[in-house]
């Protein structure tokens, strides 16, 4: 019995210093107990498949732009993809940031993720995914041990978690791999994706990779190796602007004719860029008189 109390002041105080709800302390323990996602192999059937895919929305934060991301599912029917990808950060976090609170719509990891759920809900095609290190904040931060990816695996009907930093998905043979950084950005945006692709050995490369994390957009093709930084859905922070960091807004689809070797398959790319509107920065001025010269 003392032990049995002493499990239970043990959860009553984590619950107390992590300043979780009950319901959301029932879904982290939900979470923590279910396998761990393998790599997913899925078959097309057809000479040429189509995917869209998107990144780092930071579903829960101010500068995540929702009428974006319904620009992406517009975009998901309208060419018509088979599935989508998205190599991680679905939300913002918790961070415990001084000052990161005042920046978030959605506060605590029920409201965000049940946020993201109904986002994701509107997608009619399988969508793959990965968590980012934001989404690891709702593991590691007091250990809560939540992981948000089995997480939306339970209430998104669509939705497949491949893991956490990495994932990896096999279509028709074509190998895709998910992948999403932890240190911080480079001097030059490409270079990243070239210092990632140089690290693989040669039997392990991946056909294409979708990196997610620096919220910068390009494509490359490397060791035979088709590289692309991801983009995001996340406007400019208060963090990245500190920082001096652009965050390229957008999304992609991808268009791959197969060929009997993967490695000579044809790749096509589209990109589509958002632009916020210009705010008009002095709208509260209080009116004061002409000056005299």
């Amino acid at each position: 019995m003392v032990d049995e109390k002493n499990g239970v002041d043990k959860v009553q105080k984590l619950l107390k210093n992590s300043k979780l709800t009950e319901h959301e302390l029932e879904l982290i323990i939900k979470s923590a107990a279910k396998k761990p996602s393998q790599g997913q192999k899925i078959e097309i059937g057809r000479p040429k498949f189509r995917y869209l895919y998107i990144s780092d929305p930071h579903i829960g934060h101010e500068k995540f732009h929702p009428d974006l991301f319904e620009k992406a599912v517009l975009y998901s029917k309208k060419y018509d993809v088979d599935f989508i990808i998205h190599p991680g950060d679905h939300l913002e976090g918790m961070s415990g940031r001084p000052g990161q609170i005042y920046e978030l719509t959605h506060i605590g990891f029920d409201k965000q993720l049940t946020y993201a759920a109904q986002l994701y809900d509107q997608f009619n095609v399988p969508i793959f995914g990965i968590d980012g290190n934001h989404d690891g904040w709702y593991e590691d931060k007091n250990n809560a041990g939540a992981i948000v990816g089995k997480e939306l695996e339970a209430r998104v009907k669509n939705y497949t978690h491949l893991g956490q930093m990495e994932g990896n998905l096999n279509v028709d043979g074509v190998h895709i791999m998910l992948y999403h950084g932890a240190d911080g950005t480079a001097y030059a945006d490409s270079y990243k994706i070239q210092k990632l692709i140089e690290s693989f050995t040669g039997g392990q490369k991946p056909n294409i990779i979708h990196s997610g994390h620096y919220h910068k957009h390009l494509t490359d093709f490397k060791r035979n190796v088709w590289g692309v930084e991801s983009g995001t859905l996340c406007g400019q922070t208060r963090f990245m602007r500190g920082k001096k960091l652009e965050a390229t807004q957008g999304f992609g689809i991808v268009t791959v004719s197969l060929t009997p070797n993967a490695r000579d398959m044809e790749v096509e790319h589209r990109w589509v860029p958002y632009f916020e509107k210009e705010k008009n920065l002095f709208s509260y001025a209080t009116p004061v008189k002409k000056l005299k010269k």
